[in-house]
């Protein structure tokens, strides 16, 4: 058996994957839960991808009753993976009977088909086999691959959905941008949803007979998923940026279209309450602290979260979010402008004034001022 440099690449991918799923299952660190579903995720790939190289390499030849028994997997790592994001952000997440009824389909379509394949008999399990490699495939299996990647795209689409939801409620909890923007998670649904368009592509090139198309999409596949792979082991794992803080409810009710009636808050009242956090926040400065919650700050403050985050919000027109970083953009300006240490550097100012991530501070600075905060020094100072 010859194989080439993509076959490498392959089994590069399977054991990476298996590797990773390996290391979430027995990792100590961060969520026990969340790790045990991105591991099952990246085994399920794992298995996928190992069924679709035994039959390339047509090692299944000899004995065809156990091959294709990896190729309805998708419809497991699409329900996987939106549980995975449900738990890394729900603090409330467990596994519930009615969760697990998202695996039917899975299920119910391997039983079906691997009950017509097993019941086929050698000789047409090996036409079959043939068929699949020479992408000689029945209308139907396209049809039936279609909604499995439809499935895929639901799940997906819906975890997207989750965390943009929750970025809307952490938005009015939470200062640290880290648990705001929750760009990883975001990164690595966005990183599936491109996969899949081009594998869909690579399916619809064998529809229309293009097999070596098929085979080079197939192989830039491998080539992504190793990549991102690569990527997580080294990047991601090691610097874990989402932590489950707020209950499904909490995120679901910020989902909604937000409405501040007058009747709920006189406004001499909230007018009051705004000129005491304005003069709390000159004086006190506790934007400093990275760590700074509206539970927080509404105890410092005296009032109640909900009566602060209404304040800002209809108010200011403003997160809480927004407002407290606004602070902190507005105090590192003026240590960049006029700082009493001429050497201060711009990482200095940034854990000054309660950032604690270099990223989210660039981007915040650059939006306020259309400069990043070496620029703007720069700029100051000459």
């Amino acid at each position: 058996m010859q194989f080439t440099v993509s076959d490498i690449l392959f089994l590069l991918v399977l054991f990476l994957a298996l590797f990773i799923a390996v290391f979430l299952f027995t990792a100590n660190r961060g969520r026990r839960v969340s790790n045990l579903l991105l591991g099952a995720f990246f085994l399920s790939l794992a298995l996928n991808l190992a069924d679709s190289f035994l039959l390339i390499k047509q090692i299944y030849f000899s004995l065809p009753a156990l091959a294709l028994w990896g190729s309805n997997l998708l419809l497991v790592c699409g329900p996987l993976l939106y549980f995975y994001t449900q738990s890394v952000l729900y603090k409330d997440f467990s596994i519930t009977r009615k969760k697990l009824l998202h695996l039917v389909p899975f299920a119910a379509l391997t039983l079906a088909t691997e009950t017509a394949y097993l019941a086929a008999g050698y000789q047409k399990q090996i036409e079959i086999l043939n068929n699949i490699l020479v992408r000689h495939i029945p209308l139907a299996a396209y049809l039936v691959s279609l909604v499995i990647y439809v499935h895929f795209f639901a799940y997906l689409l819906a975890a997207f959905k989750l965390a943009q939801q929750y970025s809307k409620a952490a938005a009015n909890q939470y200062s640290n941008a880290q648990k705001v923007t929750l760009q990883w998670l975001k990164t690595l649904i966005s990183f599936f949803l491109a996969l899949m368009l081009v594998t869909l592509a690579g399916s619809y090139l064998s529809f229309r007979s293009s097999t070596t198309a098929y085979f080079f999409v197939l192989g830039l596949t491998v080539f992504l998923l190793l990549s991102f792979i690569v990527f997580m082991l080294f990047k991601a794992l090691r610097n874990p940026e989402i932590f489950s803080q707020l209950e499904e409810k909490e995120v679901q009710a910020a989902a909604q279209p937000v409405k501040y009636a007058s009747s709920i808050l006189p406004d001499l009242e909230k007018r009051a309450v705004l000129e005491t956090l304005q003069r709390y926040m000159q004086s006190r400065q506790p934007y400093f602290e990275p760590e700074l919650t509206l539970d927080k700050l509404a105890n410092m403050v005296g009032v109640k979260p909900k009566t602060l985050s209404l304040v800002i919000n209809e108010l200011l027109q403003q997160n809480f979010f927004e407002f407290v970083n606004s602070y902190r953009i507005e105090e590192a300006k003026r240590l960049l402008t006029n700082p009493a240490d001429k050497k201060i550097t711009v990482m200095e100012v940034m854990y000054q004034v309660g950032f604690n991530s270099k990223s989210s501070f660039n981007t915040l600075f650059k939006k306020a001022t259309g400069l990043t905060p070496g620029d703007f020094k720069k700029q100051s100072i000459g």
